[in-house]
């Protein structure tokens, strides 16, 4: 069955297998090995411009412990270069307060980042980088699937992620045809990791038949392990056309 639907899938993208079609994607998030939040990912397009969400929440016996969720918000255009992004925003709130919040402005073509009024950034901060694509934390991983999908002869992917704190430069290196197992099904996928920072260790797991789209994430950052792992897709124009993993 799961062989019949993605042949399916396959055949209706194929005429824009490597365009952004409007989408949701649902992620469960585990720290440290325990689950604690359901996540999901909406793409829109509105004429040229994309709109990225990400909204997490705390579920199941976490939700009992702290209420805590997680928003963000990325515009950007896709460009000759790839993903281009215009404005990032993140939000966290623990029982409804707000407790981080950044957000910026992002000019590639002029190589300035500025960060918005925020109450966690109460001072305007503007960052000269390079005048070539910028991406942000959310469409890091859009980012990607883009370049795995256009510039399939390339091993390594270069990034500047502006995040409302700075910005940092983050050399990716592919591997392919890593076998994973999820939900105890395996898929063939494309691996994605971070290959120069020690303290932020990415790895991410991207499946063709989905349009690219990563379907594992692991991250260890300051002690903590954390794992996404989607389970569910479903493309917004074709109501009919969901896979559930």
């Amino acid at each position: 069955m799961k062989s019949l639907i993605l042949a399916i899938l396959s055949i209706l993208l194929n005429k824009a297998l490597y365009a952004f079609e409007p989408h949701t994607a649902n992620y469960q998030l585990s720290i440290n090995g325990i689950k604690i939040a359901e996540e999901v990912r909406t793409l829109h397009k509105l004429e040229d411009k994309y709109f990225y969400t990400a909204n997490a929440k705390t579920s199941g016996l976490a939700a009992l412990v702290k209420d805590y969720s997680i928003s963000a918000s990325s515009t950007f255009t896709i460009k000759e270069k790839g993903v281009d992004s215009i404005n990032y925003q993140i939000m966290e709130q623990e029982d409804k307060k707000v407790t981080d919040n950044y957000a910026v402005d992002i000019n590639s073509s002029n190589g300035i980042v500025s960060s918005i009024l925020t109450k966690s950034q109460p001072k305007v901060v503007k960052w000269n980088t390079e005048k070539s694509n910028i991406v942000d934390p959310l469409s890091i991983f859009l980012a990607i699937s883009f370049d795995l999908a256009n510039s399939s002869d390339e091993s390594e992917f270069n990034y500047q992620i502006a995040d409302g704190k700075s910005i940092e430069q983050q050399k990716f290196k592919k591997t392919e045809n890593q076998v994973i197992k999820i939900n105890n099904k395996e898929f063939n996928t494309i691996k994605v990791e971070l290959i120069n920072s020690n303290d932020n260790d990415i790895q991410a797991y991207f499946l063709s038949e989905y349009r690219y789209l990563p379907i594992l994430i692991k991250r260890t950052k300051s002690g903590r392990d954390y794992v996404y792992e989607i389970n569910n897709f479903k493309i917004s124009e074709i109501e009919k056309l969901q896979v559930t993993l």
